[in-house]
C-alpha cells in the first residue's frame, strides 16, 4: 500500500492524466463555432479583432456609444489570442487545455508544500480528474484561466513566506496583478498576504520592504490598465466599469442573487404588468435584464462611471429599504454560492445531464474539506494555512456583496480540493499507511 501511495505523488502520471483528459473532453465535446459571442469577454473580443475597439455594447442600450471599460481585460485578451489566430475554435481549445493542465500542476506543488508530498499527489490527482474542471476545458469561461491564476498567485505566494527574497515578492505582487485583472476584487488578497506573512514574525523593517515590492510587483500590471481606462474616458476608472450592474443583478427585488435569474412573480410585480401563465417560478435574462426604474431614459446617454454608480445606488438603495427582505436574500446566496443555486443547470453553456453527477461529487468533496478545514486549523497550522482561509473567506463576502454564481465557486473549488485531500492524508498516517513527511510537520514559526 505504500508502494501505491508514493506512486500517487509522482508528478508525470498526474499531468499526462490531466492532459489526456482534457485532449478527450476538447475532442469529444467541440466548441461551437461562435463560442466567442456566449460571453461578456467574448463580445468584446470581437470587437477588438474586428477594429472597432475595447468596446461593449451594454446588450444593446448602447450600440451606437459603446462602453470603453466595461469588462476585466484578462479574459477578453485570452480569447482575441485565439480569435487573431487562422482557427479560433481550434487554438481556443488548445489554450484551455494548456491552462487546465497547469493548473492541475500548480495545485499539485501547492498542496504538496501545504500539506506534504501524499497530500500533493492527492490534490493533484484530484484535480486532474475532477469531472468540472474537466468539462470546463470545453466551455468558452474563464473559470480554468483564473483558477489557474490563482493557484499560481497562492504557490509564489507560500514560497515568498518560505524565503522573503525581493524576487519571490516582485514575483507574487505580478501574480496577484495579473489575477487583478480578470477578478479586480484581488487585489483585496494583498492585505491578507502581508497579514498572513506577518503571522511568521518577521524580523523588524523586512514586511513593510516585502509589501512594498508586492505592491510594485500588482501596479506594473493593473496601472497602465487602469491609466488606459482614465485616458480613453477621461476620468478616473478602475479595471472594469461592470461591478454596477453586477451588484443590482443580486441586489434588487425579483433576483434570486445568482446571475440572470429571476423569480417571475416578483418580476411581474416590479415591473407592474400581469405574470404570464407560462413563465416557469424562475427566469433566466442573460441580457435583457429590467433596469433600475427611472434608468431607462438615461442609460443610453450616461457617462461610462456614472452609468456604473446608478446600478449601484439602486442596488444599495434596495437593501436600505427592504433590509429584512435583503438579509433573507443575502443567506439565499451563500446557500447559492457554497451549495446548490436554484437553477443549476439552466445555463445552455453547462452540460446538463452531468448536473446530477456534480452535485454528488461535490457534496462528497464539500464535506471531506470541512473535516481537512478543521484539521489544517489544529494547533498552530492555521498560521500554515491562513491564506487558503482569506481567500475562501474574502471572496465569499465580495460575492455575497453583488451576486453569486456556481461558476464563481468553480474558480475555487480546487482548494476545496486540497482541503479534502489533507484530511485523506492524514487519515492516511493515523492508519500507518504512510509516513509523515518533512512538509507533512508544521514549520518552525522562527522569524525570516
Amino acid at each position: 500500500m505504500r508502494s501505491v501511495l508514493t506512486w500517487l505523488g509522482r508528478p508525470l502520471p498526474i499531468l499526462a492524466a490531466a492532459l489526456l483528459l482534457r485532449l478527450a473532453a476538447a475532442w469529444l465535446l467541440p466548441l461551437p463555432d461562435d463560442f466567442a459571442q456566449r460571453t461578456d469577454s467574448g463580445l468584446t473580443a470581437l470587437h477588438v479583432v474586428s477594429g472597432e475597439g475595447y468596446a461593449h455594447d451594454f446588450y444593446g442600450w448602447r450600440s451606437d456609444a459603446p462602453l470603453q471599460a466595461y469588462m476585466p481585460p484578462l479574459h477578453v485578451a485570452w480569447l482575441t489570442l485565439s480569435l487573431v489566430l487562422p482557427d479560433p475554435r481550434l487554438a481556443h481549445s488548445a489554450q484551455q487545455v494548456v491552462a487546465g493542465t497547469l493548473a492541475v500542476w500548480l495545485v499539485y506543488c501547492l498542496a504538496g508544500a501545504l500539506g506534504g508530498p501524499l497530500t500533493g499527489g492527492l490534490a493533484g490527482w484530484a484535480m486532474a480528474l475532477y469531472p468540472t474542471y474537466v468539462i470546463l476545458t470545453t466551455v468558452p469561461e474563464s473559470v480554468v484561466l483564473l483558477a489557474a491564476c490563482l493557484a499560481a498567485f497562492l504557490l509564489l505566494a507560500w514560497r515568498l513566506r518560505e524565503k522573503p527574497e525581493a524576487g519571490r515578492a516582485i514575483a507574487a505582487g505580478l501574480a496577484l496583478g495579473i489575477l487583478s485583472l480578470g477578478r479586480p476584487q484581488a487585489l483585496l488578497l494583498l492585505p491578507a498576504m502581508l497579514a498572513w506573512l506577518a503571522l511568521k514574525r518577521p524580523r523588524p523593517g523586512r514586511l513593510p520592504r516585502l509589501a512594498a515590492l508586492c505592491c510594485f510587483g500588482a501596479g506594473l500590471v493593473v496601472l497602465p490598465w487602469v491609466a488606459r481606462n482614465w485616458a480613453v474616458l477621461g476620468r478616473p476608472a478602475f479595471v472594469s466599469t461592470n461591478g454596477g450592474r453586477t451588484c443590482w443583478l443580486g441586489n434588487n427585488p425579483f433576483t434570486t442573487g445568482s446571475g440572470g435569474d429571476v423569480y417571475a412573480g416578483q418580476l411581474a410585480t416590479y415591473l407592474g404588468v400581469p405574470r404570464d401563465p407560462s413563465w416557469p417560478e424562475i427566469l433566466e435574462f442573460p441580457a435583457g435584464y429590467p433596469l433600475p426604474h427611472g434608468l431607462e431614459a438615461q442609460v443610453a446617454e450616461l457617462p461610462e462611471q456614472d452609468l456604473e454608480r446608478a446600478f449601484y445606488r439602486a442596488a444599495l438603495e434596495y437593501a436600505r429599504t427592504n433590509t429584512g427582505e435583503w438579509l433573507a436574500l443575502e443567506a439565499r446566496k451563500l446557500l447559492s454560492f457554497w451549495w446548490f443555486r436554484p437553477n443549476l443547470g439552466a445555463n445552455p453553456q453547462y452540460q446538463d445531464e452531468w448536473t446530477a453527477v456534480y452535485r454528488l461529487v461535490y457534496a462528497g468533496v464539500a464535506v471531506v474539506s470541512l473535516v481537512g478545514l478543521a484539521l489544517s486549523a489544529r494547533g498552530d497550522g492555521w498560521r500554515r494555512w491562513g491564506l487558503l482561509y482569506a481567500v475562501l473567506g474574502i471572496q465569499t463576502l465580495v460575492y455575497l456583496g453583488f451576486h453569486v454564481l456556481t461558476r464563481f465557486r468553480w474558480e475555487l473549488e480546487f482548494i476545496l480540493l486540497i482541503l479534502a485531500s489533507f484530511a485523506i492524508a492524514r487519515a492516511c498516517q493515523r492508519a500507518g499507511l504512510t509516513s509523515v513527511g518533512p512538509a507533512d510537520r508544521l514549520a518552525p514559526m522562527g522569524g525570516v
